[in-house]
């Protein structure tokens, strides 16, 4: 099992530039010859939440976007294989996530769905991680979600955390 990790950055009041890919993985290790068909790579969005207000009446919402694609070398068509992305608990912890300004902090959470049932994490405790891949497509993107809960009366200033993501084949 091979993996490729990222660093993806998270902000309160602060947006944080994509990210790329860390090194590449062979599409369905296909061979042609010595040459491989094709490399997997891999980007990330950040999670930018804006301003947040501790006085707004729901948690505070924003999504972020992993994609693996399948890029040909001798011809296009390559698809992926199978993986799963994990990510880490970044400065908190994955019961309770933190961003911090200083010695200030705001608590969030990532989440693999809309409904934020589940939180995006290693597959440890109460987290999952999210499959992909080994579905015939040559690009898939993976939704994350973000929430801050309401009522945070926090120091103002730029609030951020550093989220490794790790996708493993």
């Amino acid at each position: 099992m091979r993996k490729l990790i990222f660093m993806a950055w998270l902000a309160g009041l602060l947006l944080a530039a994509p990210l790329s890919s860390a090194r590449a993985q062979t599409c369905n290790n296909a061979l042609i010859g010595n040459l491989f068909y094709g490399y997997i790579s891999i980007s990330a969005t950040s999670l930018a939440f804006g301003a947040y207000s501790p006085a707004l009446a729901t948690p505070q919402q924003s999504t972020m976007t992993v994609t693996a694609t399948c890029t040909g070398i001798i011809t296009p068509g390559g698809t992926l294989p199978p993986f799963t992305v994990a990510m880490s608990a970044g400065g908190g912890a994955f019961t309770q996530r933190l961003m911090s300004s200083g010695t200030h902090t705001l608590r969030y959470q990532l989440y693999t769905s809309a409904t934020f049932s589940t939180v995006w994490g290693d597959g440890t405790g109460s987290t999952s991680t999210v499959a992909g891949g080994n579905n015939g497509l040559t690009t898939q993107t993976i939704t994350g979600y973000g929430l801050i809960p309401i009522s945070q009366y926090v120091t103002p200033g730029s609030y951020s955390d550093t989220i490794t993501v790790t996708v493993s084949y």
